[in-house]
């Protein structure tokens, strides 16, 4: 497994940080293929917040963005998470192999 500079774990770690963040990711695991006015619904944020908050979790690699049609669907980079957290783990991890 390839593990992250850790230049990218600041970044991941950075996105995840944020409790609106989090709701939003809990809201996308279980809502696949979610849009942005879908998830306003849910948490009662605003469009512009809600939009803010994605791309972030974008530009982390959180999650992936797909265009279909007039929409913009979401789903979680389960890939990127396993290979930021396994790769985290792996550096401080105290166990020997």
């Amino acid at each position: 497994m390839n593990t992250f500079c850790p230049k990218k774990w600041n970044i991941f770690f950075k996105a995840i940080h944020n409790h609106q963040r989090q709701i939003i990711l809990d809201i996308i695991k279980n809502n696949k293929g979610i849009n942005a006015s879908g998830i306003v619904k849910k948490i009662h944020l605003s469009q512009p917040t809600v939009s803010h908050h994605l791309n972030i979790l974008c530009d982390a690699s959180i999650i992936n963005a797909k265009k279909v049609g007039k929409d913009v669907l979401y789903n979680i980079d389960c890939d990127c998470i396993t290979e930021c957290c396994g790769g985290f783990m792996n550096k401080f991890s105290t166990k020997s192999s």
